[in-house]
């Protein structure tokens, strides 16, 4: 794949954010979120009684329940975080960091204004949800972007029709 790709529309032509770009900086959002999700669940972990509500569970220190809620509030915050950013300013810290934004058609020529709420949240659900019942789906979705050689969508872009182009 060429390593400057373009997307050509209406209101204008657009430099395509590269692979390895949008990769890092998924890489930067999913530690923006992960450590402190990581820190809630330690204290969670550290805080639930082993002799309490699932006494199955007590040779793990941890039961079904504890789980759960990390993962919830795992979900929640990713929630939080990428549909709130994304629809609202179009790049999450990641992104911005590294000079990438999500765009519409609509929302091109626009820097700094989001997708809406709507396609943040359709581009999200395609991206996360699967990955809870399969964990290899979110990989497998992160590099999609890879195979599409004209426009460098994911499956989560193309559903939500966003592209992620580059700012700079």
């Amino acid at each position: 794949m060429s390593s400057t790709a373009y997307l050509t529309i209406p209101s204008g032509r657009y430099r395509l954010a590269g692979m390895r770009t949008r990769l890092c900086a998924r890489l930067i959002d999913t530690v923006v979120v992960g450590i402190p999700i990581g820190i809630v669940a330690a204290v969670v972990t550290a805080s639930t009684d082993s002799s309490s509500e699932f006494p199955a569970d007590t040779d793990s220190g941890f039961g079904a329940g504890t789980v759960l809620l990390v993962v919830a509030l795992g979900l929640l915050a990713g929630l939080a975080y990428e549909v709130g950013l994304t629809a609202t300013q179009g790049a999450t810290f990641g992104k911005k960091a590294l000079g990438i934004r999500v765009v519409r058609i609509d929302t091109a020529a626009a820097p700094g204004e989001g997708i809406g709420a709507a396609a943040a949240l359709i581009r999200w659900v395609t991206l996360v949800l699967p990955s809870v019942l399969c964990g290899v789906w979110g990989v497998v979705c992160a590099v999609s972007p890879y195979f599409d050689h004209v426009a460098r969508q994911g499956w989560h872009d193309k559903v939500a029709e966003t592209f992620v182009l580059a700012t700079s």
